[in-house]
C-alpha cells in the first residue's frame, strides 16, 4: 500500500538567559501542568512519574537560579518564566508560518524536437520511476528563464533557450512534498547530446500522440502547453 507521506517542519522555543539555555519547550509544558494542577496530576497529565517531574522541576530552578514552584502552584518567577516563554511561543510560530510556510517556486521545461515530447525517469521520490518533464526548483538570485534552461541541462545533457512562457501552475496540492508553484516554459534546443543526468534516470523522446501518464499534473500541463502551442502557431 503506498503511503501518502508529506513533510514540515517543526521548531520549539528554548529560552536563554546571558548565553545559556535555561528553559525549553518540555521545560514549558510541566510549568503549564503545574500552574493549575498538583505534583501528582501535573505528572499524570505529563504522562511520567512524580519523581521524574521533581527532578525536571529541580534542574530548571537550577538553571533559573531561584524556585518557580511552591505550595500555592508556581512562584512569581515560575509565572514570569512561563508567561515570557508562552508569549515568545506564539510569536515563533507567527513568525514560522510567515516566514518559512511559503510556496516553492520550481520551472519546469517544455521541449518539442521534430515532434517529440522530452521527457526524464525520475531517479528520486516522489513518484521515482515515472516520467515526467524536466525541471526543479529555483535557486536564490536565480531568474525563471536561467533556471529552467539549468535545469534542463542538468536532466537531459540538452542545450536550451527559452522561447516564452507557457504559464503558471499553482495548485496547493500538485506535489505531495508541500506546496510548489512552477513555471512552465516552451524552449527550443541548441545543442548539446541527449543523456540522463543529475536526479535523472534516463532522459527520452517520446512522440506526441504516444505520451503516457506522467507524475504529478505534468499529465495536465503538457495538455494546456501543447494546446496554446496550437494556438500560438
Amino acid at each position: 500500500m503506498a503511503l501518502d507521506m508529506r513533510y514540515g517542519l517543526r521548531v520549539e522555543l528554548v529560552l536563554t538567559l546571558d548565553g545559556r539555555d535555561v528553559a525549553d519547550a518540555d521545560d514549558m509544558r510541566a510549568l503549564i501542568a503545574l500552574r493549575s494542577l498538583g505534583m501528582l496530576e501535573a505528572a499524570s497529565e505529563l504522562g511520567m512519574s512524580v519523581s521524574t517531574l521533581r527532578r525536571r522541576v529541580r534542574s530548571l530552578e537550577r538553571r533559573l537560579g531561584g524556585a518557580v514552584r511552591d505550595n500555592d502552584g508556581l512562584t512569581p518567577l515560575g509565572r514570569e518564566v512561563l508567561g515570557r516563554m508562552e508569549v515568545l511561543s506564539r510569536q515563533l510560530e507567527e513568525q514560522m508560518e510567515n516566514l518559512w510556510r511559503k510556496p516553492t517556486l520550481t520551472c519546469d521545461g517544455l521541449v518539442i524536437w521534430e515532434g517529440r515530447l522530452l521527457l526524464v525517469r525520475r531517479g528520486r521520490e516522489p513518484f521515482k520511476g515515472h516520467l515526467a518533464l524536466p525541471g526543479g526548483i529555483m535557486e536564490y538570485g536565480e531568474s525563471a528563464e536561467s533556471c529552467v534552461v539549468r535545469e534542463v541541462l542538468e536532466e537531459t545533457g540538452l542545450r536550451t533557450e527559452v522561447v516564452r512562457l507557457v504559464g503558471v501552475f499553482s495548485a496547493p496540492e500538485r506535489d505531495p512534498r508541500g506546496h510548489f508553484v512552477t513555471l512552465l516554459h516552451e524552449l527550443k534546443v541548441v545543442g548539446g547530446e541527449l543523456k540522463a543526468g543529475d536526479d535523472a534516470e534516463s532522459a527520452i523522446l517520446v512522440p506526441l500522440e504516444e505520451v503516457p501518464p506522467l507524475a504529478f499534473d505534468h499529465s495536465e500541463l503538457v495538455a494546456q502547453a501543447l494546446k496554446a502551442r496550437c494556438e500560438h502557431h
